[in-house]
C-alpha cells in the first residue's frame, strides 16, 4: 500500500514487526513509573530528635534529592549543600556504609558457617565413595589440611654479605679515641654454601 504527501512524496507503508516498532510510554505512564522509583515524603520516618548531619544523612541514604531533604528538614538548600560537602559528611556516610557492609558479610558468614557441616559431610563422601582415585586423593588431602595435619613448609634462605664490618667503641677519653681509630678493618671470605 502506498501513501501520497500532500507535497506528492509517495511513501510506502510498511507493516509493524516486533523489530521496527519501538513503544513510546505515554507522559502518565512514565509519571506512574517516577511515582513508584521515587520516594515520598510522608514514607519518610520522623527524625526530629537526630542532629542535623544524621537526619540528612538518612535522607541521602533513602534517596531524596537536596532539594526534598531541604523541604523535610527545613533547612535551607544552601545549607544542606554545605552539610553534603563537609568532611564530618563523607565520614560519617562513609563509616555509616561500612558498618552496613560488615552486617551483609556477617549474615553470609552465618549463612556459609550453617552450610560448612553439609560441605564437610559432602567433601568426606568424595573422599570414601568417589569412582576417581585422584579426586578421593584430593579430598583425602583438603580434610587432612583442614584439620591441621598439614605438612610443614620448609623454607630455605640463602644469603650473601657484601662489604665490611665493623663495630667501634666510642669513649670520652682522647686516648682510647686514637686508638681505636688506628685499628684496621678485618678482612674475612665467606663461602657460599
Amino acid at each position: 500500500m502506498q501513501i501520497t504527501l500532500p507535497n506528492g512524496q509517495v511513501i510506502e507503508k510498511v507493516e509493524p514487526t516486533q523489530q521496527n516498532v519501538v513503544k513510546i510510554k505515554t507522559n502518565t505512564q512514565l509519571q506512574q513509573e517516577d511515582a513508584e522509583v521515587r520516594r515520598k515524603l510522608s514514607d519518610l520516618p520522623d527524625l526530629t530528635n537526630v542532629n542535623i548531619i544524621s537526619q540528612v544523612l538518612c535522607y541521602n541514604l533513602y534517596g531524596l534529592s537536596l532539594q526534598d531533604i531541604s523541604t523535610v528538614t527545613k533547612i535551607s538548600l544552601e545549607n544542606i549543600q554545605t552539610i553534603v560537602m563537609s568532611q564530618d559528611f563523607a565520614d560519617y556516610k562513609k563509616k555509616m556504609l561500612a558498618s552496613i557492609k560488615e552486617l551483609d558479610e556477617g549474615d553470609v558468614r552465618n549463612y556459609l558457617s550453617k552450610a560448612s557441616k553439609r560441605a564437610a559431610e559432602k567433601v568426606v563422601d568424595i573422599m570414601q565413595n568417589c569412582a576417581n582415585p585422584k579426586f578421593s586423593l584430593l579430598a583425602a588431602q583438603d580434610i587432612l589440611d583442614r584439620s591441621g595435619q598439614r605438612p610443614v613448609d620448609v623454607v630455605e634462605h640463602k644469603m650473601k654479605v657484601d662489604n665490611e664490618l665493623r663495630i667501634l667503641y666510642i669513649t670520652k677519653n682522647d686516648n682510647e679515641k686514637k686508638q681505636l681509630e688506628n685499628i684496621k678493618p678485618v678482612d674475612a671470605e665467606y663461602e657460599e654454601v
